[in-house]
């Protein structure tokens, strides 16, 4: 199966750092986030998409970012 991912880009409120969320989207039950710190888009995929891989996602395709 294919995950879906969204990856959306942020700023820390207090520490003002840019950093990267990445949000499951065709999935059931508790949606698990991925957070990549300072500026780590690829870090916060796979923080991600490790979480699903055990529910039989074998590969991820990203909706946005």
């Amino acid at each position: 199966m294919t995950l879906f991912i969204e990856v959306t880009k942020e700023k820390h409120p207090f520490t003002k750092q840019l950093h990267y969320r990445a949000k499951a989207h065709n999935t059931y039950g508790k949606i698990w986030q991925g957070d990549g710190i300072d500026s780590n888009r690829q870090q916060a995929i796979s923080k991600c998409f490790v979480k699903y891989e055990n529910q039989g996602y074998s590969t991820y395709y990203i909706l946005k970012g």
